[in-house]
C-alpha cells in the first residue's frame, strides 16, 4: 500500500523575511517597533522589572508597613528600629543639632521606599489624571506629562528648602563673592547639624539613590548612560561630603545644581500642554539660569576648592572632632578613614584634611562639570531650533516618544507612492489573495496517483500560507500576482447576464 504522502516541513515566513520589501512600497516600521513585533518571548530581567514598575506603590506600602508592624510588634528591636522613623545622634554638646553616624543610613533607606511610593502614588492617582484633563491623549504623552510634573514639584521644594538653609547658615561677616567662597570651607569639620539640614541632607542623597534604580527599572532613554553617570558622581559626592563633615559645601553645590532642574520640567509641561509660545520663554529662562548656575556659581565653588583651600582656608592637617580646632599640620594620605570616620570610627579624635581627599573632591566636580558641558551643546542646538523658529523640544531624552506607541496600535498605512494613486486604483493594489495549488513548490505525486494537479493561479515560489494577508498588505507580492489577481477581481465585480447590473 502507497503510504500517504507528507510535504517536506516549510519554513515559517516571520518579519524579518518581508524586511526588504520596507524600501519598495511597504510600509515602514521604526527598529523599535519591529523589535517588538519580533520580540515575543520576554527574559526573566524584563519580566522581573516589569513587575516592579507596574507594583511600585505596593512593594514600598507592604515594606513600610512591614518595618512598621516589626517596631510595633517587637519592643526589643524598637531602639534599632527607631532610626527607620526619627534622626539620631542627638548632640549631647549642643541642644537641638545632631551629629552623623552609621544609623542615619537607616534613615536614608526609608526616604527611598517613601520616594518610591510617592512617586507612583502621584504619577497613578494625581498627575496621570490631571494630563488626562489637559487633553494630553497619547498614552506616552500622559506619562511624560506626570514625570516632569513630579520632577518639577520634587525639586522647587528641595531647591527652595536647600536655598534657606544656605543663606540660614552663611556667616555674619560675608560681605561679598570672595568671602562668600571662603565661608564654605572656615569653620570645617561642621560636626553639628540642625534638624533640617541633616533631613534635607540624608533624603536628597536617597532621592537621587532611588533615581539610579528608576533609570533601571522603567523604560531607558536615549541618555541613560550620561544619566546614570551624573546620578553615580552626584551620589558619591552626597555620600562622601555628608560623613566628612563638608555639608555645607555640599548645600550650596545643590542649590547650584537643582534651580535648573525644576525650570526645564516646567518647559516640558509646557510643550505636552501645546503652549509653545510659554515653552519657549520656559526655555529661554532655562537657559539662562543653566548658564548662570552650573557653570559661573558651581565653577566659582570648583575653583575655591582648587585655589583658595590650603593656601587661603583650610589647611591640610589634623582637626579635632570635638570643637574643629586643627591639632597637626600632619595630614597623612588615608582617605577612606577620614571621608567615613564617623562610621568607621566613631571615637576617633581627630580628622584629616589631606592632598587625597582634596583631590577627590575635585575630580568628582570635575567630572559632573563635564558632563554639564555635553548637556550645555545640546542645549545649544535646542536654541538654535528657537531661534529659527522651530519651538524648543527636548533633544535629550524624548525623541523616543513616537517610536514607542504600542505594536497594536501600528496603522496599515501605505507607502507614500500609494498614497498619490487614485484610490480605485490603490484598492486594486490592495487585494485579497487566494492561496492556491500553484502558490506553493511542485512536489513529488504520490507513486501511483495518476491525477494532474490544475493550475489556478501563478506559481511564486513561496509558501504563503497564513502570512499571504500580511504580504498583500505591506506589499509584498510581486507584479505578476498582482496583475492576475486584478483580472480575477475585476472578472468577479462585472454584472453577470440577467443580474440587475445587466438589465438595460
Amino acid at each position: 500500500m502507497s503510504q500517504p504522502y507528507t510535504p517536506p516541513p516549510q519554513r515559517d515566513l516571520n518579519v524579518e523575511d518581508a524586511s526588504p520589501c520596507y524600501g519598495s512600497g511597504g510600509l515602514k516600521l521604526s527598529p523599535a517597533k519591529r523589535r517588538r513585533i519580533v520580540e515575543k518571548q520576554e527574559s526573566l530581567g524584563t519580566m522581573l522589572r516589569r513587575g516592579i514598575v507596574e507594583h511600585q506603590l505596593g512593594l514600598s506600602v507592604n515594606l513600610i508597613l512591614l518595618v512598621s508592624l516589626s517596631y510595633v510588634l517587637f519592643p526589643a528591636l524598637r531602639t534599632r528600629m527607631s532610626a527607620f522613623f526619627w534622626l539620631s545622634y542627638r548632640s549631647s554638646r549642643k541642644p537641638g543639632f545632631y551629629d552623623v553616624g552609621e544609623r542615619d543610613i537607616y534613615l536614608m533607606a526609608s526616604f527611598i521606599v517613601f520616594f518610591t511610593a510617592l512617586r507612583a502614588f502621584l504619577l497613578d492617582y494625581v498627575l496621570m489624571p490631571v494630563a488626562g484633563w489637559a487633553g494630553i491623549d497619547k498614552r506616552k504623552g500622559r506619562i511624560r506629562f506626570a514625570e516632569q510634573s513630579y520632577m518639577m514639584i520634587y525639586y522647587l521644594i528641595y531647591w527652595t528648602w536647600g536655598l534657606l538653609l544656605f543663606i540660614h547658615e552663611t556667616p555674619s561677616g560675608v560681605h561679598d563673592l570672595r568671602s562668600l567662597l571662603i565661608s564654605l570651607w572656615s569653620g570645617w569639620p561642621y560636626l553639628y547639624l540642625s534638624a533640617s539640614m541633616k533631613v534635607y541632607y540624608v533624603s536628597q542623597l536617597a532621592f537621587w539613590i532611588q533615581q539610579v534604580v528608576v533609570i533601571h527599572i522603567e523604560e531607558r532613554r536615549k541618555d541613560h548612560m550620561q544619566m546614570l553617570t551624573h546620578h553615580i558622581i552626584t551620589i558619591a559626592l552626597l555620600a562622601g561630603s555628608y560623613p566628612y563633615h563638608q555639608t555645607r559645601v555640599g548645600n550650596a553645590v545643590l542649590v547650584c545644581m537643582d534651580v535648573v532642574d525644576f525650570i526645564f520640567p516646567l518647559a516640558k509641561i509646557l510643550r505636552y500642554l501645546s503652549m509653545q509660545a510659554a515653552c519657549d520663554a520656559a526655555f529661554a529662562a532655562f537657559v539662562v539660569f543653566w548658564l548662570v548656575s552650573r557653570h559661573v556659581a558651581y565653577n566659582a565653588i570648583l575653583w575655591s576648592l582648587y585655589a583658595q583651600t590650603t593656601s587661603v582656608t583650610l589647611h591640610y592637617g589634623l582637626y579635632s572632632t570635638k570643637d574643629s580646632e586643627m591639632l597637626s599640620d600632619e595630614a597623612g594620605t588615608n582617605m577612606i578613614d577620614n571621608l567615613f570616620q564617623p562610621i568607621l570610627h566613631p571615637d576617633a579624635q581627630y580628622v584629616s584634611w589631606n592632598p587625597r581627599v582634596r583631590w577627590m573632591f575635585i575630580g568628582l566636580l570635575l567630572a559632573l562639570q563635564c558632563i554639564t558641558i555635553g548637556w550645555f551643546f545640546m542645549i545649544c542646538r535646542v536654541v538654535m531650533k528657537v531661534l529659527r523658529g522651530e519651538g524648543a523640544d527636548d533633544t535629550r531624552s524624548d525623541g523616543e516618544d513616537e517610536e514607542d506607541e504600542e505594536v497594536d496600535d501600528i496603522p496599515a498605512q501605505p507607502s507614500e507612492p500609494l498614497r498619490a494613486m487614485p484610490e480605485p486604483e490603490r484598492a486594486m493594489r490592495f487585494i485579497e489573495v487566494e492561496a492556491t495549488g500553484e502558490d506553493f513548490p511542485h512536489y513529488p505525486k504520490r507513486k501511483g496517483s495518476g491525477s494532474k494537479r490544475k493550475s489556478k493561479g501563478i506559481s511564486s515560489g513561496l509558501n504563503l500560507g497564513e502570512h499571504k494577508d500580511f504580504l498583500n498588505r505591506i506589499g509584498c507580492l510581486s507584479e505578476e500576482q498582482l496583475a492576475r489577481e486584478r483580472e480575477k477581481r475585476a472578472g468577479s465585480m462585472s454584472p453577470r447576464p440577467g443580474s440587475a447590473g445587466g438589465k438595460k
